[in-house]
């Protein structure tokens, strides 16, 4: 039995606990790390294919947008719409600046969103091509 010191960043305590095997500690750390992202990345590919969320995403491609602008161009109620900008706004994909009594919403600039609108661009030169053949 080696002893180790492995204090735990997400704990403000600095304990020292005793390892067996310090090697295989390690793997499953990175393993959870793993399974963490992977989840991360199924809510996120969950949420944009929704096609209301995906057509908010396309819409905001093009600027910032009030929630009743983005409803009438995806075909909801403003009421849908919010539920669905508060799921992006949650994955850090838009956010909402209030300009007087209305908020503008806006794909929040970053690598994530970028990523989504160029899958998104990629999907619609895919079926573009699939309708043309």
């Amino acid at each position: 039995m080696e002893r180790h010191d492995t204090s735990d960043t997400s704990d403000t305590r600095n304990v020292t606990r005793l390892q067996d095997d310090p090697g295989r500690v390690a793997r499953a750390r990175e393993r959870i790390h793993e399974r963490e992202a992977a989840r991360s990345i199924e809510r996120l590919r969950r949420a944009v294919c929704e096609p209301a969320r995906m057509r908010i995403v396309q819409a905001l491609s093009e600027g910032a947008l009030s929630v009743n602008d983005l409803a009438t161009v995806i075909d909801r109620t403003a009421t849908a719409t919010s539920q669905h900008l508060r799921v992006l706004r949650e994955l850090g994909l838009v956010e909402g600046e209030r300009q007087g009594t209305v908020v503008r919403y806006r794909l929040r600039p970053g690598p994530t969103a970028e990523h989504v609108q160029a899958v998104l661009h990629d999907l619609e030169r895919a079926a573009l091509s699939q309708q043309v053949a």
